[in-house]
């Protein structure tokens, strides 16, 4: 899967964040879809999210880096081509839960193992994966059954629904963490990151010490 990692832009908001309060909106702007959208039909056990929708990864800037994503809900509506300034990274295991979280970073790394998506065929079936595993809580995944179904008029996107394995997709070891691009307006979309390697975790405590430091001088020269 193309995504640009973000990796150290999301450290350095993470670093950010433990310094700065209150925290800054992240900017989005989504111009196009990455390999065009395929029809998708969908049925939910949440009625306002039942529809025909065009289905497929989008390509955009997050914070004026480049980054592709998938929508995550069809209840809020987004324009392409316009920049929004309302939008905040929220970890995944808090804005879903440990099922969903697992989930969605099992076919996140999927799809980076496997070099996909990579048309629009496969792109509109990983959004209608994305929808499955967001709207199917219980982990329980099948296109054709449960609190989601999806289907569509595309014969192409249709085979590749009818032949998607989710054990083999469930299977794959964790390369890569999702979180949740979060409005309170907008549609809401992912941002998956490569898990850190241990030097990267190295930095980051050696960062998280430093600020620890510095907030006990801090303290200590206040008294």
């Amino acid at each position: 899967m193309k995504i640009h990692p973000l990796a150290k832009a999301l450290a350095a908001a993470t670093l950010a964040t433990a310094l700065a309060t209150p925290a800054l909106a992240d900017t989005v702007q989504l111009n196009s879809f990455t390999y065009g959208s395929q029809p998708m039909t969908v049925s939910s056990a949440s009625p306002a999210a039942s529809g025909t929708y065009p289905a497929g990864q989008f390509s955009g800037f997050l914070n004026s880096n480049a980054f592709v994503t998938f929508c995550t809900d069809l209840q809020k509506s987004f324009s392409l081509g316009t920049t929004y300034t309302n939008y905040s990274i929220v970890n995944g295991l808090t804005a879903w839960g440990s099922t969903v979280y697992q989930g969605m970073n099992r076919l996140m790394s999927y799809g980076y193992a496997n070099g996909l998506p990579n048309n629009s065929t496969n792109s509109a079936v990983f959004q209608a994966a994305v929808w499955e595993v967001i709207y199917q809580p219980d982990g329980v995944y099948d296109f054709n059954a449960g609190n989601f179904k999806a289907s569509s008029s595309d014969g192409a996107t249709q085979t590749a629904l009818n032949t998607w394995n989710w054990a083999t997709v469930m299977s794959t070891p964790i390369s890569h963490t999702t979180n949740q691009l979060l409005s309170s307006t907008n549609q809401n979309f992912l941002v998956t990151t490569p898990v850190p390697e241990p030097e990267s975790y190295a930095m980051m405590l050696a960062g998280l010490s430093l600020v620890g430091a510095i907030a006990r001088r801090r303290r200590s020269s206040a008294n």
